[in-house]
């Protein structure tokens, strides 16, 4: 018989470990939601996706993780980086600093409702740099601003003066 979940259904895959949620939630499909999270496109602009968030889950044990899945917290490792630590200000610095990874890669991507450039980019990383500083007591940090990009290049029609610059 599957144990039922706090959503009230059961769930697929049990798991029997000790890992839960400082509230008691017990991992449901193997997984913990966070505890605490923040939304860039709640605090930002509603109109970005929700891949930018910064988000950690308070572990029972007085720990803090930065993922949710339990296999990941019982070997302290998800991709070769370190996800479990001992105080909630050093678990919400790394998830911010993986939030602006993220919204620094997102420039590269294709065609994506998620891609962020120019201010919006700017926004995103000044919003999670002020979320680490109101979170853990620490002043707010100056403002990143944004270099505009050049003006296009039109041609001049002549030779020497377009050569090495199309």
């Amino acid at each position: 018989m599957a144990k039922k979940n706090p959503m009230g259904g059961a769930d697929p895959s049990p798991y029997d470990g000790p890992i839960e949620r400082v509230d008691g939630v017990r991992p449901y499909n193997h997984y913990l939601w966070p505890t605490e999270d923040w939304w860039a496109n709640r605090e930002v602009h509603r109109n970005i996706g929700s891949r930018h968030m910064i988000g950690i889950v308070a572990l029972a044990d007085g720990r803090f993780s930065v993922k949710g899945c339990v296999y990941s917290i019982e070997k302290n490792e998800y991709c070769g980086k370190r996800i479990v630590f001992d105080t909630r200000t050093a678990a919400i610095r790394v998830a911010a600093a993986r939030a602006i990874r993220t919204a620094r890669w997102s420039r590269k991507w294709p065609n994506s409702f998620d891609r962020l450039e120019g201010k919006r980019l700017a926004d995103v990383i000044n919003w999670a740099r002020n979320t680490v500083a109101r979170e853990t007591g620490k002043p707010e940090p100056k403002p990143i601003q944004v270099k505009e990009p050049p003006p296009p290049f039109r041609p001049t029609g002549l030779p020497l003066f377009d050569f090495g610059r199309a």
